[in-house]
């Protein structure tokens, strides 16, 4: 069954794509390992979510990711539907994707972005801190997402000016969805 997964032919209907690195325990006879495994999730033109594939890895580089990507791509996933890839920012993901879905909009994962985030805050700023970031992407536009950011970006600069400029540097990536149908 997991032999027929990994082969089954993909259908080109993805509108999303989400692309991860996750570590893993994965038991074998003897002990007990963490692994990488390289997962790609997606949703459909209709809605429909749906895993479509995983692979473990060594690694998370650019080898590993183009192999992984290209395989996706020969089982169906063209991308003549894709408007949107999120992603962690993993350098070796990014130069992948370059290789094999160059001329789809990219989006910074908001939950990994808000951990690097509430690493550069003392713990009592956390709390209220990344409520306001919230604020954010809760935007229903893009315009007033910026304005949001600002306001945040305000509050927070002195107080705690490497979580501003964390989220800053990004901000553009992150806020890439709201160019994209709900």
């Amino acid at each position: 069954e997991v032999e027929r997964f990994h082969q089954r032919h993909l259908p080109n209907d993805v509108r999303y794509l989400f692309l991860d690195g996750v570590s893993m325990r994965i038991r074998s006879a003897t002990q007990v390992k963490r692994r990488l495994v390289l997962c790609a999730y997606g949703i459909t033109v209709t809605g429909e979510r749906q895993l479509l594939d995983y692979r473990l890895a060594k690694s998370e580089s650019q080898a590993s990711w183009e192999a992984f990507l290209n395989q996706l791509r020969e089982r169906g996933l063209v991308g003549r539907h894709l408007q949107l890839i999120t992603t962690d920012g993993c350098p070796g993901l990014h130069a992948a994707l370059d290789v094999v879905y160059p001329y789809v909009a990219r989006q910074r994962c908001w939950v990994h972005k808000l951990r690097n985030v509430a690493s550069k805050l003392r713990r009592a700023q956390q709390q209220d801190c990344l409520a306001g970031a919230r604020a954010i992407y809760q935007a229903a536009t893009r315009r007033e997402a910026v304005r949001c950011y600002w306001a945040w970006a305000q509050r927070w600069r002195k107080e705690a000016p490497k979580a501003v400029d964390c989220l800053e540097q990004d901000l553009d990536s992150l806020l890439a969805f709201l160019s994209c149908p709900e």
